[in-house]
């Protein structure tokens, strides 16, 4: 989970690196910094993450890591980044992008579901989850097959 969690750039592993999958994802205080300063990291005072599968790649020939929660939440000072993001915001309009091409507005509070992310890092300095589980990405059949070594 460190693996995961305390990533800063974009993870090293396998063709899309750590993956994400969740029903909803709920972002407060969130604010992403110009491209050309920020290198596409996004800040937030709290992301919370619910019904959530986590796949990381394992290095070549070994197993990755699954996380499955039903509740993941990030508080602190939370920084993330993404090759691609896609969801509903507010549970209506689709929408895909990467962090690096998000405008730098402050954004007090966003809800995206049917959440899937890409090339994922995220460092926070407060984790906590629900009914959470952690395995090899091989034993783990709920990780979907791309999560898979």
């Amino acid at each position: 989970m460190q693996e995961c969690l305390g990533a800063t750039g974009s993870h090293p592993r396998g063709s899309g690196g750590t993956q994400l999958q969740a029903r909803t994802l709920t972002a407060t205080g969130l604010s992403c910094a110009l491209p050309t300063l920020g290198k596409g990291v996004c800040h937030a005072e709290r992301v919370t993450l619910e019904h959530v599968q986590i796949g990381n790649p394992g290095p070549p020939g070994q197993a990755g890591t699954c996380i499955r929660a039903r509740r993941l939440t990030l508080s602190g000072d939370v920084r993330f980044r993404a090759g691609l993001i896609s969801g509903r915001v507010f549970g209506l309009l689709p929408l895909s992008l990467s962090t690096a091409t998000v405008p730098p507005v402050p954004v007090p509070f966003l809800q995206l579901t049917g959440v899937h992310a890409l090339g994922l890092s995220t460092l926070a300095s407060h984790a906590t989850t629900q009914q959470t589980k952690i395995t090899s990405s091989e034993a783990e059949a709920g990780c979907p097959e791309a999560l898979r070594v």
